[in-house]
């Protein structure tokens, strides 16, 4: 009998062990989605964050590219827990590394000139000492 309640124990953990590496693979291929696809949705427990908009604020900054849209819903989930469920689209790294490039050409084009101005501004003297418009 007193070994019953110890293969009970390893059962338990047993199943604990496996669910536990189920989820982190299922974890681990949410993460190589969302990198690829450049898309990002999550859940926002409203049970275990009292500052549910704070903890989505803090969640969308740490995830998202904020010059996107996103969208944003009240939901419940099948166990009945109320929250926000998210998606946006994430910052991608070639993205990101193709916008520094831009903005750094941008700014050191030689022979380019200021935006507003016409390249050619200033007035040059004549051979006779006028000012040529």
């Amino acid at each position: 009998m007193r070994s019953m309640p110890l293969f009970v124990l390893f059962l338990s953990a047993l199943t604990l062990t496996a669910c536990s590496s189920a989820q982190k693979q299922r974890a681990e291929q949410r993460e190589k989605l969302a990198a690829s696809s450049g898309l990002y949705c999550d859940f926002i427990n409203g049970d275990e964050h009292r500052d549910v908009d704070v903890e989505v604020n803090m969640s969308m900054a740490r995830r998202c590219d904020a010059a996107k849209p996103f969208s944003m819903t009240s939901y419940k989930n099948s166990s009945e827990v109320s929250g926000i469920l998210y998606c946006c689209a994430t910052v991608r790294k070639e993205d990101s590394r193709d916008k520094d490039k831009k903005a750094a050409t941008s700014l050191f084009t030689p022979g380019a000139a200021p935006a507003g101005k016409p390249a050619d501004t200033e007035k040059k003297p004549d051979a006779n000492g006028g000012i040529l418009d």
